[in-house]
């Protein structure tokens, strides 16, 4: 499906799902530690357009059940899965609770930033919700879209390598910086904003890292692997920088109180963890879906009769009719290994400088 489609979709669903009203019915005031577990929000702003995507999704998915090719399962789980991560980190009790433990609010982001989307982006849903929309929605609004020239740009340039890795760490770091942080809990138009630019980062970038087109303007394997090796060592940069500190910066989560009784230092420490583990953990499950990726994209070519070196000639310098291949796919493998190595290195530190922490 063509580029501006996917754009088209991440900012139709980021728009409706996280309009401004949405951020105005948190709930975190006055929230007590016995009734947060039941503090669902079930706002329509944010349910409705969730369960419409997933309407449209079901739609064409029982429209393109006779194709040729039909969606496998595995997709319609993930999509599925995907949703259901979005609506958890905004309408269930991870939300409010998030307004009153930096914990939480690391956990949500997590959620929303980077496995929402990466679930969704795996499940290539563009084809499907095209089909499950209305004929008159195909015509007048997916079709225009997908011919603008102007979106099509757009989508290019915000999915460059480059481009859409600094988009993904700077929506973390930005809004990790104290003063920005407090201001956007205490402001319902800045945490719209902080979420909104969370879940279209962590869509773009997603969607340049597992974007399957073989083609020449394709970023290669190697370099989707090296930028997501960076954005583990960002990730463990920052986390550590979060669980070294001795002070606490985050003032706004005290101003009702932080739940549980947890110390606020602690539960700041606690987010860094959060920072540098599991989202360093979803990164290292990213780098292994790119390498299979790779591995599948190159048995295609070899299959085209691309990657060989050439006929081979025996002693007498006969043809033997036989090619060579070129590049083994061992040869990633090691690289898997030594990148998990590495990661598995820092985060080994990451959970044993916070289990003496806590001591």
């Amino acid at each position: 499906m063509p580029p501006p489609l996917r754009l088209w979709g991440a900012l139709a669903f980021a728009a409706t799902a996280l309009a401004p009203e949405a951020a105005l019915a948190h709930g975190g005031e006055g929230l007590t530690a016995g009734a947060v577990w039941f503090a669902w929000s079930l706002t329509p702003e944010i349910s409705g357009p969730i369960l419409l995507i997933l309407a449209v999704y079901a739609r064409g998915a029982f429209r393109r059940r006779s194709v040729a090719r039909p969606v496998s399962i595995v997709r319609h789980v993930l999509f599925a899965t995907g949703m259901l991560t979005l609506f958890l980190s905004l309408q269930s009790p991870i939300d409010p609770m998030g307004e009153r433990l930096f914990l939480a609010h690391q956990i949500q982001h997590l959620l929303l930033r980077m496995i929402g989307p990466m679930l969704v982006v795996l499940a290539r849903p563009q084809g499907v919700l095209v089909a499950g929309l209305p004929k008159r929605a195909r015509r007048g609004v997916a079709a225009p879209l997908m011919k603008s020239g102007a979106l099509a740009s757009a989508y290019n340039l915000l999915t460059r390598p480059l481009v859409a890795f600094v988009l993904f760490v700077l929506s973390l770091y930005v809004w990790q910086i104290p003063l920005v942080h407090n201001a956007a809990l205490l402001n319902p138009l800045i945490h719209w904003l902080m979420h909104l630019t969370m879940l279209a980062a962590g869509l773009l970038f997603f969607a340049m890292v597992f974007g399957r087109r073989d083609v020449p303007s394709a970023p290669p394997h190697l370099l989707r692997i090296l930028l997501l090796f960076a954005t583990i060592v960002s990730n463990i940069i920052l986390g550590a920088i979060t669980v070294f500190k001795t002070t606490v910066l985050y003032t706004a989560y005290d101003i009702e109180g932080r739940l549980f009784g947890i110390a606020p230092l602690t539960d700041e420490n606690a987010g860094g963890f959060i920072l540098w583990v599991p989202a360093s953990m979803m990164i290292v499950i990213a780098i292994a879906i790119v390498i299979h990726d790779w591995n599948l994209t190159e048995e295609k070519r070899l299959r085209q009769g691309y990657g060989y070196a050439g006929p081979e000639y025996d002693a007498r310098g006969q043809g033997t009719g036989d090619r060579t291949l070129v590049s083994p796919s061992s040869k990633r493998l090691g690289l898997l290994l030594g990148f998990t190595a590495l990661t598995m290195f820092g985060l080994a530190i990451g959970t044993g400088v916070f289990v003496v922490s806590l001591g």
